[in-house]
């Protein structure tokens, strides 16, 4: 596999950053982004984040397809100390 294109945001390539799921045009993992929503970030304050890097549209379609599962980016887990 060399570059997969999801929608009009998101792709995957095995050069860049693994091969795992990053918005086009950039080395900015979704992890990252869905990691920020889950803390309660909106995507707009996520775009402003990135510093146009990003846009709240590419945010929003990768929250999108991930919760229809159309895609599937896994989002690290921390453990609480016991």
């Amino acid at each position: 596999m060399a570059r997969i294109e999801i929608g009009k945001h998101l792709a995957a390539d095995t050069r860049v950053c693994g091969g795992r799921l990053i918005f086009k045009g950039t080395r900015i993992l979704v992890s990252d982004a869905l990691e920020l929503t889950e803390a309660g970030y909106t995507p707009e304050a996520i775009a402003r984040q990135y510093r146009g890097m990003l846009t709240a549209k590419g945010v929003r379609e990768a929250l999108t397809l991930t919760r229809r599962g159309i895609v599937r980016e896994i989002v690290a887990r921390t453990k609480a100390a016991a």
